[in-house]
């Protein structure tokens, strides 16, 4: 016999903000859609659709912005140039940060109705998109295991992993998301 417990519904939320992080430039993978199509379905069974939609798109904010501040940060010679004169992706990243914060006060918080779940949604969509970028960063770096390249990302990718389940643990910070009653947030 093989006991399955139900999952609150912050985990299944947590669970579509990673796999949104995950989808952001690698929006053709078919796996990846079907693993997030699959997700917000979960997500559904305890958040009302436009909620979903809101942290769907916060999470995509999120890691659109790291990616771009990650990128900002490479100093190989001609990326550098390009970054300081046209590309200019700090820039971007900034502007995405600023969109992000719009997005919660002006579109999430009235969906929560609540500032401070507001703000947990928004903390846990930016340490899962460091945390997803800090994995991609550290799977590249593996050919520079020798060199020690690797490191630095791994012990960060460790933080964020942690960050993030500080974030998402507290129930009185998140417990929009948690509800019995399906299709309801319990606010």
């Amino acid at each position: 016999m093989h006991f399955h417990r139900p999952e609150g519904g912050n985990d299944v939320v947590a669970r579509l903000v990673k796999l949104q992080c995950r989808l952001v430039g690698h929006e053709t993978d078919e796996t990846l859609q079907r693993d997030l199509s699959w997700a917000k379905s979960q997500a559904l069974r305890h958040v009302p659709k436009d909620v979903v939609d809101a942290v769907c798109k916060l999470a995509e904010l999120c890691m659109q912005k790291a990616s771009l501040e990650r990128y900002a940060e490479r100093k190989q010679p001609l990326v550098f140039l390009y970054n300081c004169t046209l590309g200019r992706p700090l820039h971007h990243s900034q502007r995405l940060s600023e969109e992000s914060r719009a997005f919660v006060s002006q579109v999430l918080q009235p969906l929560l109705e609540a500032p401070e779940r507001a703000q947990g949604v928004w903390k846990v969509c930016l340490h899962s998109a460091w945390l997803e970028q800090n994995m991609r960063d550290w799977d590249g770096a593996q050919g520079g295991h020798i060199t020690g390249a690797s490191n630095g990302y791994k012990a960060i990718c460790t933080t964020d992993s942690s960050l993030l389940m500080l974030t998402s643990v507290p129930a009185h910070k998140m417990q929009a998301f948690d509800s019995n009653q399906v299709g309801k947030p319990c606010f």
